[in-house]
């Protein structure tokens, strides 16, 4: 299992009861002024650099993590070293059982694909997720929201896009290095106001997001962003495993180039087959604008893969493949990289 029962920490926030989370009579509910109580389900690189931030804004965050990294936390906080928020230490509680967890104003849901079965149980099992509650997804791919949603219900789960390059760089510390640290935040379409316009809440998270210095903003059509960003990270992390090298060497190259650029249109494709429509012209600007980002890039995938951890090729490059198969679109590039990178699945044993 991902996570032990072995409590850290008293229960943070005020204990909520519910039968069940598919309430859809329930009012939407602001985010509260005081006290504004966070969890980070998975504090690695991008969730602990988002949650650090709000951490540091005054926010009681809570950091669910394992491991070195929960004790360094425990023992001396968390440091953040960031070339956009700057370098930074903030306490706050961490624990590697969801149980000892009281409702949260908001959860950020950010474990690796492998582990999301089992952190998903832990948040249900608790009184993490109470009325009121949002719930925003920092994971790749794009089968998160339902997976949340059919949990917890819609009603708590937000469309959330995340863009930054920041990982775990020794226990207690995470490095923010590279990457917009952008956060695009809305309702998916099953909650979306009539007329698709922004959400109380979502206006409310964005502020408080962008006071805590985060570069966050409001979008009014969520499932394009994340497509946008699923076409963006099958491209930039399924590239730079299957190489080993940063952008910049793959960009130093024709081929390579080339068959960024092939990821990049196989995953419109399927988009576009589901009423996503991202265009040609928006693969070419996604592609000039990852070619101007600093070019020691390594994507996550990669940097696991060198690591000798697990990776995430069947949230991503696989999962395109998949999605090729049933509509009938081919997708050889993608599934070039799931055939290189299917034997590294699991890590080093």
């Amino acid at each position: 299992m991902l996570f032990t029962r072995r409590p850290i920490y008293p229960k943070i926030g005020a204990s909520i009861n519910e039968s069940t989370f598919h309430d859809s009579t329930k009012k939407e509910k602001q985010l509260s002024d005081n006290d504004f109580r966070v969890a980070v389900v998975g504090a690695g690189g991008t969730g602990a650099y988002y949650g650090g931030a709000l951490a540091r804004a005054g926010a009681q965050v809570t950091m669910i993590a394992r491991g070195p990294h929960l004790d360094a936390i425990n023992k001396n906080g968390l440091q953040l070293q960031s070339v956009l928020l700057g370098d930074f230490e903030v306490e706050c509680a961490a624990t590697d059982d969801m149980s000892t967890v009281d409702r949260v104003d908001l959860v950020i849901f950010a474990v690796k694909s492998w582990g999301t079965d089992a952190a998903i149980e832990a948040m249900a099992s608790g009184g993490m997720v109470g009325e009121g509650t949002l719930i925003i997804s920092m994971q790749n791919g794009i089968d998160s929201e339902p997976l949340l949603s059919k949990v917890f219900g819609a009603e708590h789960v937000l469309g959330c896009t995340a863009t930054v390059s920041a990982l775990i760089s020794e226990p207690g510390v995470v490095k923010q290095a590279g990457g917009p640290g952008s956060l695009v935040i809305g309702d998916m379409a099953a909650s979306q106001h009539a007329g698709g316009t922004t959400s109380e809440r979502v206006t409310a998270l964005v502020e408080r997001c962008v006071a805590a210095g985060l570069a966050a903003e409001a979008h009014d059509n969520i499932e394009m962003a994340l497509w946008m960003k699923f076409t963006f990270i099958c491209a930039l992390s399924g590239m730079t495993a299957l190489t080993r090298k940063p952008i910049g060497d793959i960009f130093a190259q024709e081929t390579t180039t080339e068959m960024y650029r092939q990821v990049l249109s196989e995953v419109a494709a399927i988009a576009r087959a589901k009423g996503i429509e991202i265009t040609q012209e928006l693969v070419d600007t996604t592609l000039k604008t990852t070619q101007g980002r600093e070019p020691f890039i390594i994507g996550s995938m990669g940097h696991d893969l060198i690591a000798g951890n697990p990776i995430e090729i069947g949230l991503l490059n696989a999962r395109v493949v998949e999605m090729g198969k049933e509509l009938g679109i081919p997708t050889p590039a993608n599934f070039a990289i799931e055939a290189a990178l299917r034997p590294h699945e699991g890590g080093v044993k």
